[in-house]
């Protein structure tokens, strides 16, 4: 399979959450979001519009700590929506050419999480079996490799995935969505613990323990 450029995703996220901010109401922007830092769907736009607006002004010292995400909130307040859904769109090829370079994966799917932040936020599920999702899991579950047990991950598609080493394997049956979503912070240690883990419990404990990029949630979240 040939690979898919990080430009490539990174359009297709930026146009993916485009679609969805385009089609709210003015009631949707104040909504909080649960997955984030009590911020509103507005504050989320302003995070994700702030991100290629930075790099591409060089404005990333301290980038992904809460002060710089903070500080793009407060920056973004004074734009209207469709300002910063028109920059955005303006911005996306250039950035996604700068990302491109760097050889730097994470911008499209912390954009893509983040949709499915507002969609939960919402109530809005949808766009689950995204190309982006798919690019996203093997790349997640291949951080787990140091983690000191053997894990097969079986996935809704069929596919199977091992990971890790290290003594009589322990097995995952989960979705490639569910995959996404929890690895990159959006549910609890309770959750992830509660998934169709099984063998041994202190390998899967063990596997737990390492399992998040992100996070992980201090509050329960329901997609």
């Amino acid at each position: 399979m040939t690979r898919r450029s990080i430009a490539v995703r990174y359009g297709e996220a930026t146009r993916s959450f485009i679609e969805l901010a385009r089609s709210l109401d003015a009631d949707d922007w104040s909504v909080e979001v649960p997955c984030t830092p009590l911020w509103t769907v507005r504050d989320v736009l302003s995070h994700v519009a702030g991100i290629p607006d930075d790099g591409i002004a060089g404005r990333t010292d301290g980038a992904a700590t809460e002060p710089w995400t903070a500080s793009q909130i407060e920056r973004n307040a004074v734009f209207t929506v469709d300002e910063l859904l028109d920059r955005w769109e303006q911005q996306c090829e250039l950035f996604g050419a700068a990302i491109e370079s760097m050889g730097e994966e994470r911008p499209p799917f912390d954009c893509h999480a983040h949709e499915h932040d507002v969609r939960h936020a919402l109530n809005r599920p949808g766009n689950r079996d995204s190309a982006i999702i798919d690019d996203a899991v093997p790349r997640l579950l291949a951080s787990l490799a140091q983690v000191p047990v053997a894990l097969v991950v079986h996935l809704d598609d069929g596919a199977s995935v091992d990971v890790g080493a290290g003594g009589p394997p322990i097995e995952l049956t989960t979705s490639r969505f569910e995959v996404f979503r929890s690895m990159l912070g959006r549910r609890t240690v309770d959750q992830v613990r509660g998934l169709a883990w099984t063998g041994d419990a202190a390998a899967i404990d063990l596997a737990v323990d390492g399992w998040f990029t992100f996070g992980p949630s201090d509050r329960p979240i329901q997609e």
